[in-house]
């Protein structure tokens, strides 16, 4: 996955959250969209995160002998 696709999913899913709650009555599938949602946001988030900490490394290995 590209990281410009992390990010519109990563965006996505929080804009998921916001209107599940706001427009889904107090239910299970309420619960279950939240859950959903908050499983993809986290998902994206930690595939960011590693993805910058992966590219620093490269960035700034240090000189071979």
């Amino acid at each position: 996955m590209s990281l410009w696709l992390a990010m519109v999913l990563f965006l996505l899913a929080m804009i998921g959250i916001v209107l599940s709650c706001k427009y889904i009555p107090n239910t299970p599938t309420r619960t279950l969209c939240v859950i959903f949602f908050g499983l993809l946001l986290l998902s994206c988030a930690i595939y960011i995160g590693l993805t910058f900490l992966f590219v620093d490394a490269v960035q700034n290995q240090p000189p071979s002998l």
